[in-house]
């Protein structure tokens, strides 16, 4: 089995592991618990990747027709400070806001191997998909 294929077995059908983080705004707070009871894709992501660079420009520029949805978007930047993503999101101008996971302490808890990766989870917190882009057809992913 591959370390992706592991990866979606384990996760698949279990609730979101949760951790309080620093966000971007200075803030701390609940990665999981503030968003029970919505549809929601946990982003991990890095500013040197070049695959998340192509996916938070697609999220960003969905952004609006995401929510509509019903659908939140929570993003974690791993391995690196807030003040990398703050200077990141200046230069691209996103609309996002992002939990900073400097010491990567997410990264056992999800079994993740490389960024992007994509938690869908469900409105009772069971993750429900993950994958290494952002697809599309995200919507169809949230039905079980």
């Amino acid at each position: 089995m591959s370390n992706l294929s592991n990866q979606r077995s384990v996760l698949i059908g279990k609730k979101a592991p949760d951790a309080d983080l620093p966000r971007t705004d200075g803030t701390t707070g609940s990665v999981i618990a503030s968003r029970y009871g919505k549809k929601t894709i946990l982003v991990f992501w890095a500013t040197w990747c070049p695959h998340c660079y192509e996916d938070l420009g697609s999220i960003n520029d969905n952004l609006a027709a995401i929510e509509q949805k019903g659908i939140e978007i929570i993003l974690v930047d791993m391995g690196e400070s807030a003040q990398v993503v703050k200077d990141y999101f200046k230069r691209r101008q996103m609309k996002l806001s992002c939990f900073v996971d400097e010491g990567s302490d997410l990264m056992g808890a999800y079994h993740l191997v490389g960024v992007p990766t994509l938690i869908f989870i469900d409105q009772r917190g069971i993750i429900r998909f993950v994958t290494h882009e952002f697809p599309a057809d995200y919507q169809v992913y949230f039905n079980s």
